[in-house]
């Protein structure tokens, strides 16, 4: 596990946050990240327009946590 990967899912224990699952390989780049295949960032780690580049990803499952406070901005409808 890499260092940002580590401290992405220790921030993400403390307070509901992004789960993102690749279907693709392991590090397949969207929104200026790459994706390990499963894991778990603070809800304000991405920007509200690196989410919604993620979240219309088709090889990406985005699930956002009851009560995560996301940017608006980026969720779909």
């Amino acid at each position: 596990m890499s260092e940002t990967e580590s401290k992405a899912e220790k921030a993400a224990e403390k307070a509901p946050g992004i789960r993102i699952i690749s279907r693709a390989h392991e590090g397949f780049r969207r929104g200026g990240h790459a994706h390990p295949a499963d894991a778990t960032y603070p809800a304000d780690y991405f920007t509200a327009e690196q989410l919604a580049l993620i979240e219309a990803e088709p090889l990406l499952t985005v699930i956002v946590e009851d009560g995560a406070q996301v940017p608006k901005a980026a969720r779909k409808k």
